[in-house]
């Protein structure tokens, strides 16, 4: 019996020693520094006529982009592109391609710590919500009285949300596959790496860890509380075979919104990317009235 009870002690020692040092030393870190890509695609690859940009950020990064505008019609509005974790600008310049045919000018970047942009930690928003207004002020720059939209799929779109809240210049919200809250969906990723198991304590200690090192606020990553403050025209899209974020919490989201101008498409088959590809005209047109409608007001 002694026997057993030591084995169990040196058994309980070792758990909860890797508990430790996976929500203080691996977890956070894995949140905050995605994979870092860029895609040797360019826009001439895809005859697109553009000009390199860069924005300084609030706190001193170089951020690395694009604008893509029209080649041969006036420009009607400017829509600015947010990627998701872990992605890139590139993959965006087809959808630039075809904005640009309806006569909209697109501004993309790579968010902080990814692709060519400068930073060391990702932090969903609490920072790239700023940086999202520097990259209006480039706008303003450049641009005179034209409605700007914002389209985000994932963590973009989580960042787009924050952003619409946080700067009422932006004019309407283009929102795909996104959540509610950093903790929640952290909680939700760890769950399913682990086959199933999942610890909302451990998974919250290691986002608030990764608060710690990032110096940043967790609990203030919310989108579903930034809804409430937007009262600009959104567009919220989902798959309902998402399995990397729920179409409930895009609902939730639709819900919770303050604007009374607002639309959930939910892409039956949909998974977490690719929603134009399986939703099919039927998608895109009502993606492509939505942000005319927009532009004509």
């Amino acid at each position: 019996m002694k026997k057993l009870l030591k084995i169990f002690s040196v058994l309980s020692i070792l758990f909860f020693g890797l508990v430790y040092v996976a929500t203080d030393h691996i977890l956070p870190y894995t949140l905050l520094k995605p994979r870092r890509i860029h895609l040797d695609i360019t826009p001439q690859n895809l005859a697109l006529k553009a000009e390199r940009k860069q924005v300084l950020t609030n706190d001193s990064l170089l951020l690395e982009g694009y604008r893509i505008s029209p080649k041969e019609i006036n420009a009607k509005g400017v829509m600015i592109l947010v990627h998701g974790v872990g992605a890139c600008k590139e993959p965006f310049l087809s959808l630039a391609g075809d904005l640009a045919e309806e006569g909209i000018v697109s501004y993309l970047f790579d968010s902080r710590a990814h692709g060519e942009s400068e930073g060391e930690f990702c932090i969903y928003g609490y920072h790239e919500k700023e940086d999202i207004s520097q990259i209006i002020d480039l706008v303003k720059k450049e641009q005179l009285d034209l409605p700007i939209g914002i389209w985000g799929n994932s963590m973009g779109g989580a960042i787009a949300i924050q952003a619409m809240a946080n700067d009422k210049r932006i004019d309407f919200g283009m929102i795909e596959s996104t959540f509610t809250s950093l903790k929640q969906i952290a909680y939700d990723y760890k769950k399913r790496m682990m086959y199933g198991f999942g610890s909302s304590y451990m998974s919250n200690k290691a986002v608030d860890r990764a608060g710690e090192i990032g110096d940043f606020y967790p609990d203030e990553v919310s989108p579903i509380k930034a809804v409430k403050q937007i009262n600009q025209p959104i567009f919220i899209a989902h798959g309902d075979a998402d399995r990397n974020i729920s179409y409930k919490y895009g609902q939730a989201l639709f819900d919770a919104l303050a604007s009374k101008d607002k639309t959930f498409y939910l892409v039956e088959g949909g998974g977490h990317m690719g929603l134009a590809q399986t939703g099919g005209t039927a998608y895109t047109n009502s993606v492509r009235a939505f942000i005319l409608a927009q532009l004509s007001k």
